[in-house]
């Protein structure tokens, strides 16, 4: 299987979040990397941050981003 985007947004001005899927070994997996839009060739290039997880992780990381909402929408979130 080819890699697969399958959603992208902007993380700032300059960079993307580029989701996407693909398979290696047999196996697949979906990668949440940044990209950066080269100004000489105006393409998007990928840069090392980002993380691959095996399919099966993905309702963890589902839960995991419920977990963020719940707690950012509390009075004390993020306070030092």
């Amino acid at each position: 299987m080819e890699k697969q985007v399958v959603y992208q947004f902007d993380r700032n001005q300059n960079e993307k979040v580029v989701v996407s899927i693909g398979a290696y070994k047999d196996r697949t997996y979906v990668d949440f990397r940044v990209f950066f839009e080269d100004a000489g060739s105006g393409e998007l290039k990928p840069t090392k941050k980002g993380i691959t997880l095996a399919e099966n992780l993905l309702p963890h990381l589902k839960r995991a981003i419920g977990a963020c909402e719940k707690t950012k929408s509390s009075p004390s979130a993020f306070k030092a």
